[in-house]
């Protein structure tokens, strides 16, 4: 088939995804078509002209499918540099097309992407402040014993309540206190604490717990340690049996 002399046109009007679900920019313009050649498998210009609308809605689709409304200026702009000019089309050799498009937001569809706006807005406030809830909380609550005891012992106080035990706060909050944990030196460390700290809960408990840490600071040759657990206090919680 040879190529036509002179360019046939039709009407275009299509509604254009965007990278929003459910929002669309509308199309509508019109669309310059020539068809022929040895090529050419396109045998009426009705088959043409489907042709050419199928590959202008794909071209715009392409320009539209990554944006959003707010974009519709660059869109515009994008589908006017790819259509202006005749082109061969892509799919359908022997089919030479140009267009001129106009991208437009419908009322409907500005309101639906602004709502959408603001639901992301609002997400992405909730996930900053949760983010910084855990960088504050990581960063100073659990930056050492001593601050994360104050914290705990603060959340029950807001909840109207007095902390009556601290096996909680061993449990879940003092492995969490600093990435150390895993150290056995730390490890160690956390442990003595954590049975410091329950002997003020066992008062009968603190003389056996004075007088093992006297032994095991004595033992390994840390005299200066051993040594601030005083000797009248060691003598009196083991009856008189001090170790030397």
């Amino acid at each position: 088939m040879r190529l036509l002399p002179w360019p046939r046109s039709t009407a275009f009007h299509a509604a254009l995804t965007t990278q929003i679900p459910g929002i669309h920019l509308m199309a509508d313009g019109r669309v310059w078509f020539r068809f022929g050649g040895p090529a050419c498998t396109l045998t009426s210009a009705r088959a043409a002209r489907a042709a050419a609308l199928s590959e202008v809605y794909n071209t715009a689709r392409a320009c539209t499918s990554g944006t959003t409304p707010a974009d519709v200026y660059t869109a515009q702009q994008q589908l006017v540099l790819d259509l202006a000019s005749w082109r061969d089309a892509e799919e359908y050799p022997g089919l030479r097309i140009k267009a001129h498009i106009s991208l437009t937001v419908t009322p409907d569809n500005a309101r639906r992407a602004d709502s959408y706006d603001e639901s992301l807005r609002a997400a992405h406030l909730e996930q900053t402040l949760a983010a910084e809830r855990l960088s504050c909380l990581t960063q100073i609550a659990l930056a050492n014993v001593r601050q994360a005891r104050v914290w705990w012992f603060e959340q029950h106080l807001a909840q109207g309540e007095l902390l009556k035990s601290w096996e909680s706060f061993d449990a879940v909050i003092r492995p969490m206190i600093n990435d150390n944990t895993d150290d056995a030196a730390h490890r160690f460390a956390q442990v003595l604490a954590t049975a410091a700290q329950r002997t003020l809960e066992d008062p009968d408990k603190a003389k056996d717990i004075q007088l093992i840490a006297h032994v095991l600071l004595t033992t390994v040759g840390w005299r200066d340690l051993a040594d601030e657990l005083t000797a009248e206090y060691i003598a009196q919680t083991s009856n008189g049996d001090m170790p030397t």
